[in-house]
């Protein structure tokens, strides 16, 4: 339980301000003390150097569509994703991994340094590459290579009720919930439906 006493009085101020929690995020981490095993990837998949100029838009593709299923996801234009991510200044295309199966992606892992741990921004896997092992390879990988750049301490973000599984994929990666976050809400007014005469 990431609650500790000040959360419960936040928890209670917020409540009897009229706002309702409605969702869960956490901030997971794990911390490497040895070298991983190279992952297993599925069969017919591998993994390619990511190439940002030519490559970009179908890996924004790819993102978008993987994370279409995820709780508050809005479809994001191509260049604000580029502003995002691909033109950030600690923006390393050698920490971004791109599984294809021929010529389509089947997963992404978009990944980068934050304050001096490693940071798994965009863990993606297209519906039709899913429950094949594909993530936790992507995600594996990802691990392994910022412990062989030094890096031992690597953490992301997750909705807590995904549908799509990616808590247990995480905890079963030997992540851990290091924080969590509430998202509230409240209802100012009801709504109502404006009908315009013809």
């Amino acid at each position: 339980n990431c609650m500790g006493l000040s959360d419960a009085r936040s928890h209670e101020m917020h409540r009897n301000e009229g706002y309702l929690p409605i969702r869960y995020s956490w901030r997971m981490e794990i911390q490497l003390d040895a070298p991983l095993v190279s992952p297993r990837w599925p069969d017919g998949v591998t993994l390619r150097p990511y190439q940002p100029g030519e490559q970009s838009r179908a890996v924004f593709e790819a993102v978008d569509e993987a994370f279409r299923d995820h709780w508050g996801h809005t479809p994001m234009k191509y260049e604000n994703w580029k502003m995002k991510t691909i033109q950030r200044p600690d923006f390393d295309p050698t920490l971004s991994f791109v599984a294809w199966d021929g010529n389509q992606i089947a997963g992404v892992a978009l990944c980068r340094l934050k304050s001096e741990i490693g940071w798994v921004g965009s863990l993606g896997v297209r519906r039709p590459w899913r429950k094949r092992g594909l993530g936790l390879s992507l995600l594996t990988h990802a691990f392994a290579e910022f412990f062989r750049r030094g890096t031992q301490t690597i953490g992301l973000g997750v909705d807590a009720e995904s549908q799509t599984g990616a808590t247990r994929l995480y905890q079963r990666a030997g992540m851990r919930v290091a924080s969590e976050y509430v998202f509230y809400q409240k209802e100012l007014r009801p709504g109502r439906d404006v009908v315009e005469d013809e």
